[in-house]
């Protein structure tokens, strides 16, 4: 890459980031109810899960596979705002359920790829699992009266990945694991870790959760650096897997939505259960 695209992709990032934070700082404390927050996260669901689709078949000219990204799509907005109206727990099995028999009907139908069928159902089941179910937890912080975890949840993964580009940048020497990301280095895992840190006992402890006190803090702030990461890694290889540079367009500078709440994905669900199990 020049050092012109370089900037010119850079520039492409802080614009998009200008308009998404505040959006996203509007539906959390501009709006009293967890309407606006859940839109923006089933929104999310259906958009990331149509990108997941149409790397994992590949969707092509000849295969559109519109009805199969459709029906997903609907499962994964759905999956996230009946979490919130009826609870995770309520909502979990009778929609996964029907999800799975609904996706796999459809799939069964696709009779020009009937020779694809078993692998095209385990993508469009699996995205559901790693996309709708994975962004749930979000707006369930904010419809359970906790707008202030979700913000630490946004802060320890933005945290985790801006501390992780520094000292993979200026301390990065050896190879986190070349095989999935050779850009990642062992260097800015630790540096993620510390971010992570930052954010859970910085913006958590000290600022919006004062309960959460500073041990829980710095174990929360690893686990969930880690678990970032490990999402991150999983897009990579994901993305290795169907040979694309990135999840999609929509996005300038950052790819697609995939592309920019992969680590997300894996924070959210640790803080939201972090916070129920242990009673904060």
């Amino acid at each position: 890459m020049t050092a012109g695209g370089g900037m010119g992709n850079l520039a492409k990032r802080f614009a998009t980031a200008g308009v998404l934070v505040p959006l996203v700082l509007a539906a959390i404390y501009a709006d009293p109810t967890p309407i606006a927050v859940t839109g923006l996260a089933a929104v999310a669901a259906a958009v990331g899960y149509d990108e997941w689709l149409r790397m994992a078949l590949p969707v092509t000219a000849d295969d559109r596979a519109l009805g199969l990204r459709a029906a997903g799509a609907v499962v994964c907005a759905s999956l996230v705002i009946l979490s919130v109206v009826f609870g995770p727990l309520d909502a979990l099995t009778p929609l996964l359920t029907l999800a799975t028999m609904g996706l796999c009907t459809v799939v069964l139908f696709r009779r020009a790829r009937l020779p694809e069928a078993g692998r095209h159902a385990s993508a469009a089941l699996f995205g559901v699992l790693y996309v709708g179910l994975l962004l749930a937890p979000l707006p369930l912080m904010k419809a359970e009266g906790r707008p202030d975890l979700l913000v630490v949840t946004l802060c320890l993964a933005f945290f985790s990945d801006t501390v992780a580009y520094f000292f993979g940048r200026f301390f990065g020497k050896h190879k986190l694991y070349p095989a999935v990301s050779p850009k990642k280095t062992r260097a800015g895992a630790a540096g993620g870790l510390i971010g992570g840190v930052l954010a859970t006992a910085g913006v958590g402890t000290a600022w919006l959760v004062p309960e959460l006190s500073i041990g829980p803090a710095v174990a929360l702030g690893l686990a969930g650096s880690a678990a970032g990461q490990v999402g991150d890694l999983v897009e990579s290889m994901a993305k290795r897997t169907f040979d694309v540079k990135d999840s999609g367009n929509l996005l300038p500078g950052h790819g697609g939505v995939l592309d920019r709440v992969d680590g997300l994905l894996f924070v959210g669900p640790v803080v939201y259960w972090f916070f129920v199990l242990f009673g904060y």
